[in-house]
């Protein structure tokens, strides 16, 4: 995709322009919500209000990730507090621009990039492997990238309805990869679409930035549609850094009957970045390009009835990455494809109970073609394939009491089949309104993509067994002050068995080794009126080797911590409006942090500022300093973070 994919989606934008729901006519899928009161201050007018009401029927009916249903009819959206759900209006508000921005925010999970806008990201949640979390978008798998996890560097989240982000073994819900969490992307859902509305952005900033995007929603009668697509050029703050990323998000549907839908989801992405590599590198700034697509196209059918609904989905999804130029003479080509089909029903006999039911299958291949042969660059390429049957126990049991059970039974083609579960049980004591809760589950991920890269042809991949988890959690949740302020505490732990590492030594043989990690989240929210909120999120991390050698050693021995997993990180913020006005400043930070044995990063706090104004109920204009203080840190050792940074922009609504 490039700039005539924007050239197109303006296009589509003059043409839609002409669908205007027929007066009257609202869709039966949404009826029940479609006249929803919204309460809005006096300074919104009706494009503003257009955006909010169809922002609240979203919201009402996106699946829950730790459920993967609506929600029930007492409007639980968070199971435990290791659901996490920022919405698009938090997304907004705080000037949220990719998925790292989120997730540096969220208890529990650290971030570290090799480099700036763009570079490579790792993901550790609770002290696990990048690719130890499933990515979706509205439920579907994104493929895998070069580290076994979709390229977060890539996730514009400014256009998205919601992020929300599960927390320990989920494979029971999602199958492989997901021993360690899931991350659920949601974009417009076109079957829910009751008003024609649009919202667009434009930024411009430091490092030579530019960011744009849109997000578009009409219908007309029984057809609806909604589309998003951003866009952004950045020069960064190291050099031979620049990166661009174009995304388009779209969603068409049908009503066929009451209750009875058809729709097509599509997702394309397509960037450019230069890797100048560690600062530390005798050949800084280095020269490889990176040059990404990936893509996802998926129909699916569905029906919702008062006490039973069905779903069903195909899926394909593809990831490749050119890697060009490299110093080391590893320029080579990467492919990814995976196919994903999915049915499932859920029944609900009254309020307090859910039964799901669901059946799935899941292809994978791989294909990594060197564009300039050598010892260490040699072809690999793999596939496999594996059947699913799942199920799931959603009750509210008496006095106070719920209860959440999940399986999953995977069937592999290639390697070993495994069983997964997850069970949880809390209780809400009214008297005081707190909750306890507990939690445990087991997950695994089959070998992909990066265990596969360096593996010697002698090697069958599919000898390598699957990687396994088990975790456990328990803690209260206490509400204060109002229904809008809570403090919860969490306990965490989980074990890590079999986990694919490479030999250093010699580049082609598998290491296996095994890990263990437990610790404490605090998650606080103090909301004494509608116009102030604080927030905060403390984690406390011990994660260690507990059998073989990680990166043979470079990595650490048994009893030694994982490195780059800090062992303290803090974030936290405060938001105040106005009638037309926002204002929010944030930290956040890490401490205790081993980046390779004998080699300690410095600790750092960094802190950033953002506001908003409305001009009119059409017009906003909004600006934002990133590291305010201009602090020198690094999240990897060779890979300064940038500093200070201003950026400023226009936000344009329309609704009828």
């Amino acid at each position: 995709m490039n700039r005539d994919s924007l050239i197109c989606f303006f296009l589509l934008l003059f043409v839609s322009s002409g669908l205007r729901a027929d007066e009257g006519i609202v869709s039966t899928l949404v009826d029940p919500v479609a006249t929803l009161d919204v309460t809005t201050v006096e300074a919104n007018g009706p494009d503003r209000t257009a955006i909010l009401r169809q922002e609240i029927v979203q919201e009402a009916f996106t699946p829950l990730i730790a459920t993967r249903t609506i929600e029930d009819a007492k409007g639980r959206r968070d199971l435990l507090p290791s659901v996490d759900t920022i919405s698009g209006a938090e997304i907004r508000t705080s000037q949220r621009r990719d998925l790292g921005d989120i997730l540096q925010h969220t208890a529990g999970v650290h971030l570290v990039q090799a480099g700036q806008t763009g570079a490579q990201s790792s993901l550790f949640i609770r002290g696990m492997e990048s690719n130890h979390a499933v990515v979706l978008l509205n439920g579907r798998r994104l493929p895998p990238g070069l580290a076994g996890l979709y390229q977060l560097e890539y996730l514009d989240v400014s256009t998205l309805e919601s992020v929300q982000v599960l927390r320990g073994a989920s494979s029971s819900l999602y199958g492989s990869d997901a021993l360690g969490g899931a991350i659920d992307l949601r974009s417009t859902d076109a079957r829910y679409v009751t008003e024609d509305t649009l919202n667009s952005f434009v930024e411009a900033g430091s490092f030579s930035t530019l960011r744009t995007g849109h997000k578009l929603a009409v219908r007309d009668g029984r057809v609806s549609l909604a589309l998003d697509t951003s866009w952004v050029e950045t020069a960064n703050d190291r050099p031979r850094s620049d990166f661009k990323n174009q995304v388009l998000r779209g969603n068409l549907a049908y009503e066929i009957a009451d209750g009875v839908s058809f729709d097509i989801l599509g997702y394309v992405q397509d960037s450019f970045l230069e890797v100048p590599g560690s600062s530390l590198s005798p050949s800084f700034p280095e020269t490889q390009l990176n040059d990404n697509q990936s893509s996802l196209f998926s129909p699916r059918f569905s029906i919702t009835r008062d006490d039973w609904d069905f779903s069903s989905f195909y899926s394909f999804s593809q990831n490749e990455l050119a890697a060009t130029r490299d110093v080391f003479a590893l320029d080579s080509l990467l492919e990814q494809t995976g196919q994903e089909f999915e049915a499932a029903f859920n029944w609900h006999p009254d309020q307090d109970a859910t039964y799901t039911l669901g059946v799935g299958h899941y292809t994978y291949e791989f294909d990594r073609t060197p564009l300039i042969l050598g010892p260490f660059n040699l072809p690999s390429a793999f596939d496999y394939g594996y059947g699913s049957l799942f199920t799931q126990a959603d009750l509210e049991l008496p006095a106070g009491f719920h209860f959440l059970a999940s399986g999953r039974y995977d069937d592999h083609d290639s390697f070993e089949s495994k069983a997964t579960w997850t069970l949880s049980l809390e209780r809400t004591f009214e008297a005081t309104d707190t909750t306890l809760f507990a939690k445990a589950g087991t997950g695994y991920k089959a070998p992909s993509g990066q265990d596969f890269i360096f593996l010697a042809p002698t090697v069958d991949p599919s000898t390598l067994l699957p990687e396994e988890s088990s975790t456990r959690e328990l803690g209260i949740r206490q509400n204060v002050l109002n229904e809008r302020s809570s403090l919860a505490l969490t306990y965490f732990e989980a074990d890590i068995d079999h986990l694919i590492d490479v030999d250093p030594f010699t580049f082609v043989d598998p290491a296996i080794v095994d890990t263990e990690s437990s610790g404490f989240e605090l998650e606080a929210i103090v909301s004494p009126s509608e116009e102030l909120r604080l927030y905060a999120n403390a984690t406390w991390l011990d994660a260690t080797i507990t059998d073989g050698e990680y990166l043979g050693g470079f990595g650490g021995n048994p009893g030694d911590p994982l490195p780059r997993r800090p062992e303290f990180a803090l974030s936290g913020g405060v938001i105040l409006s106005g009638d037309r006005w926002k204002f929010g400043a944030e930290i956040a930070g890490a401490y205790d942090r081993l980046d390779s044995p004998g080699v300690i990063l410095d600790d750092y706090t960094v802190a950033r500022i953002f506001g908003s104004h409305e001009i009119s109920e059409r017009l906003e204009i909004y600006g934002r300093l990133e590291n305010v203080f201009n602090l020198e840190y690094e999240t990897t050792r060779g890979y300064e973070a940038a500093g200070l940074g201003a950026f400023g922009g226009l936000r344009f609504v329309w609704g009828p």
